[in-house]
This record gives C-alpha cells, structure tokens and sequence, in this order.
C-alpha cells in the first residue's frame, strides 16, 4: 500500500504566514516614515544657504540659486526648471522621502531631505 502524498502541511502554512507578514511589514515601512517631518537643505557651491521645515509651508512657493528654480509645495521640494544642458536634476522630480537628494552637477546645487527625529534603522544589543 502507497503512502498518501500530502503537497500542503500545517508547518507549510505558518512558513507562508511568516513570509507574507514579513513582506508586507517591509512594505509598509517606507508608507509609514513618509507622515515625519521634514527639512530640506539646499546646498550650492559645497555651502548651506538655506534650510526649509517643509511641514511649516503652507503655500507654494519658488526659491532661486545659481540658474536653477527650486519649488516647494505640499511637502514635497524639487527643481521645477534649470539652465544646464540635460536637466537631469529636474527629470529627477519631487522629493518626499528623507534621505532623498537631488542634484544640478553644472551649477552645483544640491537639494536634500533630512528628517528632524531619527528613524531606527536597526537595534544593537
């Protein structure tokens, strides 16, 4: 007498369990730090000249630098237009993220996103 072939057992189950609920934790972290407050940094020539708490807008607005135009709106900062040859840095779009940058190499402006508290990134013990 054969043995009947059994495809799916119970510690199949908790294996599955165990990878979705991992993935959607890994999913949804990323959905979950975007509501921090923010501080975007604008750098040109390798120095701050202006720091923006992007929770604290409360209208659009433009700022200029060295031929780029830097707009801010909604919690977001990107460059909406710039002089140099293959504007990559307005191709790049909007910014939301911390830890997000985006650069114009030609004119040497720098827009970065910080956030004000501290995200864990791992636990050491």
């Amino acid at each position: 007498m054969k043995a009947k072939k059994t495809f799916f057992r119970w510690g199949d189950g908790v294996i599955y369990f165990v990878l979705v609920t991992l993935c959607a934790v890994l999913f949804l972290l990323p959905v979950l730090q975007r509501n921090r407050a923010l501080t975007a940094v604008i750098t040109v020539g390798g120095e701050t000249v202006e720091t923006i708490d992007l929770a604290a807008v409360d209208s659009p607005y433009t700022v200029q630098y060295a031929g780029c135009t830097i707009h801010v709106e909604n919690g977001a900062i990107g460059f909406s237009h710039a002089d140099c040859p293959d504007r990559l840095c307005v191709k790049t779009g909007m910014l939301r993220t911390p830890g997000s940058a985006a650069a114009c190499v030609p004119n040497r402006v720098v827009v970065s996103l910080i956030a004000k508290q501290k995200a864990f990134d791992g636990v050491a013990y």
